[in-house]
């Protein structure tokens, strides 16, 4: 009789073993014929964003919805409460994810709080080459890779990486660094907390740190004014050697470097402050703004090598 049971009583500890380290998962596929040129939008309450792009007439969808191998039951019910709707007109898809109850139903209850930090929703969408995207998180990272078109992109948590993009970039998030590889028009980008880098931009830029330090290369001359601001970190800009721009540079902690001949514009009378540093002037001759400024940190302006 005894050693029924304890046979019993170990298998059953198997069974709860091998549960518990199965997630739940759920794979929604979808595939939309469109034509270049055309747009997807992503609006969801949950969830990282990662864009592909393929020489290729269609969009195609693949999300997945997971949870950590912990307290499965449980955040099954969260899981069937997200509800991801698709629409398609024309060359234009719109992808939207939501909890039907509503995100705040979840948040408001602590242990439902748990289970949403053991969630993990992933949109995986694949779009042609010369596309447009606009893409809205309120949770997850965002990437998007080498693409002809716009993009726009916001997370209220999670980092923003884009590839070369040949159009406009827009992208906000409240916590997460910023990355980007290339673009040819304008840029502006903001964070609240982390880096932001930025390589081979050929437009116009705007980018914003909280906390953090920014890293850019301007690959061209610039046709309005540019700014970088962070309220914590280093500023480091490199130029082609043949810039023309005024330059507004401040440090509130730190100094300020250069590798270009600065013409200093300041008339009368200069008053000094110990705790700040500042290059003011024009560099070849002047042109659009460049103003740069931290309050704890060091700006530096590089000549880029031929």
């Amino acid at each position: 009789m005894c050693s029924v049971l304890l046979l019993f009583y170990s298998a059953g500890c198997q069974f709860t073993s091998l549960t518990a380290r199965k997630p739940v998962l759920e794979k929604i596929e979808k595939a939309f014929s469109v034509k270049a040129g055309g747009s997807l939008t992503i609006v969801s309450e949950f969830g990282a964003i990662d864009i592909q792009t393929a020489e290729q007439d269609k969009v195609e969808v693949v999300v997945t919805k997971e949870s950590k191998p912990t307290l499965v039951k449980a955040s099954q019910e969260v899981l069937e409460d997200f509800e991801v709707t698709f629409e398609h007109k024309g060359s234009n898809v719109s992808i939207e994810g939501k909890f039907k109850q509503g995100r705040k139903h979840w948040q408001s209850r602590k242990h439902w709080q748990k289970q949403l930090n053991r969630l993990k929703i992933h949109f995986l969408v694949t779009v042609p080459r010369q596309y447009n995207i606009d893409l809205d998180t309120s949770s997850g990272s965002i990437s998007v890779d080498d693409l002809d078109g716009y993009v726009r992109t916001e997370t209220s948590a999670g980092g923003l990486r884009f590839g070369k993009i040949k159009g406009t970039v827009w992208g906000r998030t409240s916590a997460g660094n910023i990355k980007l590889t290339s673009c040819d028009s304008a840029v502006d980008v903001k964070t609240s907390a982390g880096n932001i880098e930025l390589k081979s931009v050929g437009g116009n830029v705007n980018a914003k740190t909280s906390s953090g330090s920014i890293r850019t290369s301007l690959a061209g001359q610039p046709e309005n004014e540019c700014n970088f601001r962070t309220s914590a970190g280093n500023i480091t800009v490199i130029l082609m050697p043949d810039i023309a721009i005024n330059l507004d540079a401040e440090t509130t902690a730190g100094l300020v470097s250069t590798d270009f001949t600065v013409t200093s514009t300041i008339q009368g009378k200069v008053r000094k402050n110990w705790l700040k540093d500042s290059i003011k002037g024009s560099i070849s001759g002047g042109g659009p703004l460049l103003r740069l400024r931290t309050s704890a940190g060091n700006i530096r302006l590089q000549q880029a090598e031929n």
